[in-house]
């Protein structure tokens, strides 16, 4: 199983199932209105109180990188909760169960069983798909289709007719404009025609020429995960025994003299282990596993039941309350969906990684891109990125040019647009004239006395030449949108190696940025990153991500 249990998320996200567990199965009932808020009260100290040894683990690899040590860290995270509830509420007067130890082992069985839980329910589904868009970009990187198969496939020649003839009017426009005296108000007439003609020309013909699938990883629903949990994976009733008998047994120490209820609860888990034996010396040979489970589920949740009660008829002992037969009931098939379902996980995703595994090993070695839509694509990446970028530049000098009256930056600005559209597009897009190197020296430059950017590439020793392209890529898509939509004018990246991936940590200055409709660029952005993570505030925004190597 793969470690992730120490997720903040998940943190905050069992403060309600604190809360609750705590006013319903720790706390005496009936509760008063005020017991009520005491108990409450005491419930939300304890999980504060638990984030200390929480935010201390996270900080620790050792501790986050299996997932054994994860869950032996968070049984030491649960007994400091167990503690807190036993401490503080002796000091806030409220009657504690005894012996007094039962509270922080209960607490170290339950936490760790409650973020197992959210993890293999909630956020190993996210996880998944990471997983298997990487290994899906690592296997077949080149050779993805980026085409929808029902589009009709342009030739080569005739894209370079169709970028031509999208950008020449523009050339045409301002080589006119070129070497001449501009009024301001010149100036910021044609800065508003070269973004416009970025929206309404550039960007839809790259969008058009890009066209590139998803890549959608296999969804696991709840209804398909319960179904592969509890009738084709092996019931965990092994796992299960031991945690249910405790927090069942802390449970019903509320509602009954501790006696009886360690009484009703040896008898409850003896009838389980026998059940575990039988389910296991059965389950290598039964034919029928969806039979075999069904039978298995009757027996754990009901044979307890009424073994407990013929006893207690028998020996004349209290009988267990109706609520805590309920809450025992719920709480053990609960924690065997829980455990069941980190296994029906764990295999499920196995499973698919090596189906995908085989199948694009065929498709990596016999899967050649048609030329035009290798082609198409470069063209599409290059318009999207290079000459989107750098017109926009250069319509913001020139309407800097315009407020400050200064025809030296306007000249500038005129030239740096009349050198992007006299290129011979067909080599900067395809024939591969500039290196990634000096790709991102171009980005730097590009921007220059509109924003500064700094680009550190720092222990990433040799980086594969594609590598550096999709780098220089997502730079350059990160860089312009920055710039135009969060108007930032200091950027900076940092390139690190992790192993077979670069890790980049990409900050800028510019205002908070609200989710806008998705497009090519984040497509491009989605296709060759993975573990992206985003933190904005009105002063900056990190982003780090990934990208394989």
């Amino acid at each position: 199983m793969r470690p992730g249990l120490f997720n903040w998320r998940y943190y905050f996200w069992l403060i309600p199932l604190d809360v609750a567990v705590v006013l319903f199965l720790i706390a005496p009932q009936p509760l008063s209105l005020g017991e009520a808020v005491s108990w409450t009260i005491l419930a939300l100290i304890s999980h504060a109180l638990m984030a200390v040894p929480f935010a201390i683990f996270r900080r620790l690899e050792w501790v986050i990188g299996t997932f054994r040590n994860e869950v032996g860290a968070m049984v030491v995270v649960g007994m400091v909760r167990g503690f807190a509830i036993l401490d503080i509420g002796l000091l806030m007067d409220l009657p504690q169960l005894e012996p007094y130890l039962l509270r922080p082992l209960n607490s170290a069985v339950a936490v760790p069983t409650w973020f197992i839980m959210i993890h293999f329910l909630v956020g190993s589904r996210r996880e998944f798909s990471e997983d298997y868009r990487a290994l899906y970009l690592k296997l077949v990187r080149g050779n993805i289709a980026r085409y929808d198969s029902k589009k009709a496939k342009l030739s080569v020649k005739e894209i370079e007719q169709r970028v031509a003839t999208v950008l020449e009017p523009l050339r045409v426009k301002i080589e006119t404009l070129h070497g001449s005296k501009i009024s301001p108000s010149r100036l910021a007439e044609e800065s508003l025609i070269i973004q416009s003609y970025v929206e309404e020309k550039i960007r839809p013909l790259s969008h058009e020429l890009w066209q590139r699938k998803e890549i959608e990883a296999p969804r696991l629903g709840l209804f398909r995960l319960t179904t592969l949990t509890l009738f084709r994976t092996r019931l965990p009733i092994g796992l299960t025994i031991f945690p249910s008998a405790l927090y069942s047994l802390v449970g019903l120490s509320a509602l009954m003299p501790f006696s009886h209820a360690f009484w009703h609860q040896s008898t409850s888990t003896a009838s389980l282990l026998i059940i575990y034996f039988l389910y296991n010396r059965f389950y290598s040979n039964s034919k029928d596993k969806y039979l075999l489970n069904s039978a298995a589920l009757v027996f754990t949740l009901f044979l307890p039941l009424i073994t407990s009660r013929l006893l207690d008829s028998r020996f004349g002992l209290v009988p267990i309350p109706g609520l805590g037969e309920i809450v025992g009931l719920f709480w053990f098939f609960f924690l065997l969906l829980a455990f069941g379902a980190a296994l029906a996980v764990s295999n499920y995703h196995e499973e698919i990684m090596s189906v995908l595994r085989n199948q694009l090993k065929d498709v990596v070695i016999d899967a050649h891109p048609k030329e035009s839509e290798e082609v198409s694509a470069r063209f599409a990446k290059y318009l999207h990125g290079e000459v989107q970028s750098e017109l926009l530049s250069a319509s913001m000098l020139l309407s800097q040019a315009a407020k400050e009256k200064n025809s030296r930056i306007g000249r500038r600005g005129i030239e740096k647009t009349a050198e992007i559209l006299r290129r011979d597009h067909a080599k900067y897009a395809v024939g591969g004239e500039l290196t990634p190197e000096v790709r991102m020296q171009k980005i730097i430059d590009a921007w220059a006395g509109i924003a500064q950017v700094e680009i550190e590439l720092v222990g990433t020793g040799v980086i594969a030449e594609d590598s550096l392209t999709s780098l220089s890529d997502v730079i350059e898509e990160l860089v312009s949108n920055s710039v135009r939509h969060g108007s930032a004018n200091e950027i900076s990246v940092r390139v690190s190696r992790v192993k077979d991936s670069l890790s980049v940590t990409y900050t800028d200055n510019g205002s908070r940025r609200g989710k806008g409709k998705p497009g090519l660029g984040s497509s491009l952005l989605k296709s060759l990153t993975t573990n992206v993570q985003i933190s904005d505030s009105k002063e900056r925004t990190v982003i780090t991500f990934q990208m394989i190597d």
